[in-house]
């Protein structure tokens, strides 16, 4: 390869952005311009793309975030919102190994140059988990201080043929058995963009999180997906019984790859299944519209239920990094501010709180 050139993403390449990270992404959406607008507006932050360029073609990319709050500092992610991943995406093909670790160390130096400052708090890289085998790459040139850990799990999904059939030979017994279940409870699917179906989404989410003592997504970024993604990129479906919404599964789509966002569940419907059926609903319908990935997100690794269930649907195990690169006196400033940290920098990953 000839050499490269690595700046800011600019307007006018924004198309060809987009279409680098479909055909070289297996998780395309974090870095898609239309879900980096949503970010900054359910996070008030400001959105960048490093990109590395070669014989005019994109190479490299390296999306991240940026809050400030004045007198307080900066924290940047790489990226932000519920375990988004963000880290380097490199071009799949046609990149020989010591070019592609060329372009790797060159946009991770561009990054700590840019996060280095005065006012950093702390700069977290959320890893891919394709760039898990290049860790040592990023503890070389990031330097954390801190590193967390989650597991990633995916479920590839069969090909169109007899989708069906494949597709429970995917699952273990016990999910096949709760399919079966819920094919006999009389339920019917609808896919809607309605706002009932929002608002029962978020209604229940709340109610769903507040009783296992979580946190919710606010109603305000259901709202704000809506009006920074477009409809092709997300599928609402709710899950009706005798007229009545039981449950909801709300999916964002992008590139080959189906991410699993928000689930829910009416409790007094819950031993009728009403969730694992909008799943094989909705698997079905990916799959026959071209999907072959299912993203069921990030897993603490003391979630052993919640692995459970998502392992049921034939979900691989791929763990991933979060890398904390900070000065000593950002750290001595989070310590200060540590109660104030969810209200200052929302949905931004800080530092490890128990270290603080």
């Amino acid at each position: 390869m000839r050499s490269f050139q690595v700046r800011p993403l600019e307007d006018r390449e924004v198309l060809s952005y987009e279409e680098f990270l479909r055909e070289n992404s297996c998780l395309s959406l974090y870095g898609m311009p239309s879900f980096l607008r949503f970010l900054e507006a359910t996070t008030s932050c400001r959105t960048h793309v490093l990109l590395a360029w070669s014989d005019g073609a994109i190479v490299g990319a390296l999306p991240y975030a940026e809050i400030y709050r004045e007198g307080v500092g900066r924290v940047v992610n790489s990226l932000p919102w519920y375990g988004s991943h963000g880290s380097v995406i490199l071009r799949r093909l046609g990149l020989a190994s010591e070019d592609a670790e060329a372009i790797r160390r060159t946009l991770l130096s561009d990054f700590v140059a840019m996060a280095d400052g005065d006012d950093l708090l702390s700069a977290t890289m959320i890893l891919l988990p394709d760039e898990e085998a290049h860790i040592a790459s990023y503890d070389a040139v990031l330097q954390p201080i801190e590193k967390d850990a989650r597991i990633g799990q995916i479920t590839e999904l069969p090909p169109v043929d007899q989708a069906a059939d494949r597709l429970e030979l995917v699952f273990k017994q016990k999910t096949r058995n709760l399919v079966r279940k819920s094919l006999k409870q009389g339920f019917s699917e609808q896919v809607t963009d309605e706002d009932w179906a929002w608002k029962f989404l978020a209604e229940t989410h709340a109610e769903n999180m507040a009783a296992i003592g979580g946190k919710p997504k606010p109603e305000s970024h259901f709202r704000a997906m809506r009006e920074t993604l477009s409809p092709r990129m997300r599928r609402l479906s709710v899950c009706i019984s005798d007229g009545t919404p039981t449950a909801a599964l709300l999916l964002l789509l992008s590139g080959d790859t189906c991410e699993y966002i928000t689930p829910v569940i009416a409790k007094e419907f819950r031993p009728r299944q009403p969730l694992t059926f909008l799943i094989w609903m909705a698997m079905l319908d990916v799959i026959k519209s071209g999907y072959r990935r299912w993203n069921w997100g990030g897993t603490w690794s003391d979630q052993d239920n919640l692995h459970h269930f998502k392992a049921g649907f034939g979900a691989l195990d791929f763990p991933y990094s979060y890398l904390v690169r900070a000065p000593h006196e950002g750290v001595a400033k989070l310590k200060q501010l540590k109660s104030e940290l969810g209200t200052l920098f929302p949905n931004f990953y800080v530092y490890p709180y128990s270290k603080l």
